[in-house]
């Protein structure tokens, strides 16, 4: 067995370095262009921030379309320091504040779109936890069904703008609440998890009608996003639910449809898939199944890593961007690209 043992690691070590020889890209992955403002998820790259990353990405990269990258990826002739940026989730900033920078730059990007979202009212489920924790009024007891501990005498809505998910401390009440929400929604099929959160919703007495500045895109702005030179639409999901956590006749719906919804709507091809959260114990080997047969070329992961010539068109790796300013971002360009 110790021989065993140390032939996987000689294994393991030539893979990476053949990895480190070969030609590599990097393909980064966006949320938002808005704020600043509260963004517990940190989702949100301010408008002068992406600016920014797009100057240093026009001086120091060679950004491609996704479909080009992928195609040049896997036959192993991406040029030195290869990017392709995507959005996730289909926002309406993506149209109104991302692509007027994009084309200003004049450097490609892929928005991959929800497309159950398209047109409607409301927010994104994760949107609308936020509203439920942190509104603005004292919530009561007797939350709907949701397996969390909630006293009304610790509802007082103490706030703090600039808290995330990833601040260091103990949480107050309300933000163990909008932790708590979100691990318990989020691998829930997509009927339930909305149905719990329009209770949540009633609850709070937050409106079903979402804000403005959270909305997804309508439908003539989608078609708006496709006509734009440069932009190119994905596929995410109708529901954007964890799709691991779905039967497999639900992953096959929500990617088949979503693809054929899209490509009705803009009049164009939807070739490539990203998956809802997309890391990896979001995507099964029936995900991954479902992607081929709704007949994406390619689907993206939110898994880091540079991309090479030999991995998976069906798990492309993406690095998450957050707002980190333009030295802050050089930084992990360079350690991504070494990698």
């Amino acid at each position: 067995m110790r021989g065993l043992g140390t032939a996987r690691r000689w294994s393991r070590a030539l893979a990476r370095a053949v990895r480190r020889r070969s030609a590599r890209g990097i393909v980064l992955l966006y949320h938002r262009v808005a704020g600043p403002r509260f963004d517990p998820l940190m989702l949100d790259v301010s408008p002068s921030t992406f600016a920014d990353h797009l100057a240093l990405l026009r001086t120091e990269a060679t950004v491609l379309p996704l479909g080009e990258f992928e195609e040049r990826r896997r036959a192993g002739r991406l040029p030195e320091r290869a990017v392709a940026i995507t959005f996730d989730d289909g926002y309406a900033d993506n149209l109104l504040t991302a692509v007027p920078l994009l084309r200003a730059a004049d450097l490609p990007a892929t928005i991959f779109v929800t497309a159950g979202m398209v047109d409607g009212s409301g927010e994104f489920w994760w949107d609308d936890v936020e509203r439920v924790a942190f509104a603005a009024h004292p919530l009561a007891g007797g939350m709907p069904e949701s397996g969390i501990s909630w006293m009304a005498e610790g509802s007082l809505p103490v706030h703090d703008p600039s808290w995330n998910i990833f601040a260091p401390g103990t949480h107050t009440p309300r933000q163990h609440l909008f932790l708590s929400l979100c691990e318990g929604l989020r691998s829930l099929p997509p009927a339930e998890r909305d149905a719990r959160v329009s209770a949540l919703r009633r609850w709070a007495a937050v409106p079903a009608r979402g804000r403005e500045s959270h909305r997804a895109v309508t439908r003539a702005e989608l078609r708006a996003l496709a006509a734009t030179p440069g932009i190119t639409i994905g596929a995410h999901s109708l529901t954007h639910p964890v799709l691991s956590a779905q039967p497999a006749v639900v992953q096959r719906e929500e990617l088949a449809a979503s693809r054929a919804q899209l490509a009705a709507w803009t009049g164009t091809p939807v070739s490539c898939a990203a998956y809802p959260f997309g890391m990896a114990g979001d995507v099964s080997a029936t995900t991954v199944r479902a992607a081929r047969a709704a007949g994406f070329r390619a689907a993206c992961a939110n898994v880091a890593g540079p991309a090479w010539r030999w991995s998976s068109a069906w798990r492309v790796p993406r690095y998450l961007v957050r707002d980190w300013d333009a030295e802050l971002f050089a930084r992990h360009l360079q350690r991504w690209w070494t990698e």
